[in-house]
């Protein structure tokens, strides 16, 4: 079994995110007793540099530490990272690529994982809470894993905009969702008023309800997308933000490339400049079964990426790093759309 404290560091409530590892440690489970016994369990700080949650959940926790309507188990993620600001530290690991999944991961912190995974199951929590921010500009918006009634309505709690998650593997929601409803909450760029306002409310109205069945017309109502390939940059190519670059790299991208988040883009729509004639391809496309299917989505004509074919993007960020750590954007449909691909 894992080890969970009991109650909250005394102090805690009163700190920013880059201060928690004052408190805890990495991966540190702490349960706290709510009214209602069967736990909702809340995953903060995956990601060092992604704060919404516990600028959140602080607020949460100090309107109703002395009377929780719930029991709430939380997990403190990758402190040391927030610490620094980064998503992960330079020599670790991605916290949320070494949740099980269907590949196998022999790190050390995916072994912490699986042990939290298997503690949790044991729980039988009402619903899993993995919040996140984004690096680009996105509308807050909820990620699920599974098509099922109380997945849904879980996610449309947050937000009328969701998104079935197929890749990567080794995510917090996608483990979670075998046994119990799971949703990954993006609540845009960290530490804005607006997404931490959001998820306030969205735990206020969660912690309350007694089951996920009874939202009346919410599965029916919502439209889900689904992501079905994941853009990335080459390994050997280096990446910039026009107006940002200081020196030469093989692919920049547009200052306002992210505002293309969540819109349907026309064939043509430029992705980004490649620095000469002789440039190769700076990205591959693959779909969930990790087929390459890039040339279908973009070619490259006058020096430019461009799209071959209309697509919704998704979570496209400006962060070179991030774009090196994760990868440059996702692409959707929706789910009743979906097809072949041609």
């Amino acid at each position: 079994m894992p080890r969970m404290l009991s109650q909250l560091p005394d102090g805690i409530l009163e700190v920013k995110a880059n201060q928690l590892h004052q408190f805890v440690d990495d991966l540190t489970l702490v349960e706290l007793k709510g009214r209602i016994k069967r736990p909702i369990f809340i995953s903060i700080l995956q990601h060092g540099n992604e704060t919404t949650g516990w600028d959140a959940l602080r607020v949460y926790l100090k309107r109703h530490l002395s009377r929780l309507p719930r029991t709430l188990i939380i997990l403190f993620g990758n402190v040391q990272a927030a610490q620094n600001n980064v998503r992960q530290l330079a020599n670790g690991v991605d916290f949320n690529r070494c949740w099980p999944g269907q590949r196998p991961n022999h790190h050390p912190v995916a072994k912490k994982m699986a042990d939290i995974t298997e503690f949790l199951k044991q729980q039988n929590p009402l619903a899993s809470v993995d919040i996140h921010n984004n690096t680009g500009r996105n509308p807050h918006y909820a990620g699920i894993n599974a098509i099922k009634k109380e997945h849904i309505n879980l996610a449309s709690l947050f937000s009328k905009t969701i998104i079935h998650i197929t890749s990567p593997d080794g995510i917090q929601s996608g483990a979670f969702s075998e046994f119990c409803p799971a949703v990954t909450i993006e609540c845009g760029m960290s530490g804005t008023a607006d997404g931490i306002e959001q998820t306030i409310t969205f735990l206020e109205n969660l912690c309350r309800l007694s089951n996920l069945n009874d939202l009346p017309g919410v599965s029916e109502d919502q439209e889900v997308m689904n992501i079905f390939a994941v853009v990335k940059l080459k390994k050997d190519m280096t990446i910039g933000v026009a107006g940002e670059t200081r020196e030469p790299v093989d692919f920049e991208i547009p200052e306002d490339l992210d505002y293309h988040n969540f819109h349907q883009l026309a064939p043509g729509t430029v992705f980004g400049q490649l620095q000469t004639d002789q440039t190769p391809m700076p990205i591959t496309v693959t779909d969930a079964m990790d087929y390459d299917i890039t040339e279908q989505y973009f070619r490259i004509q006058a020096q430019q990426l461009q799209l071959s074919q209309s697509v919704m993007p998704a979570m496209i960020t400006l962060s070179p790093q991030a774009v090196q750590l994760d990868c440059l954007c996702y692409l959707m449909r929706p789910l009743n759309q979906q097809k072949p691909l041609q």
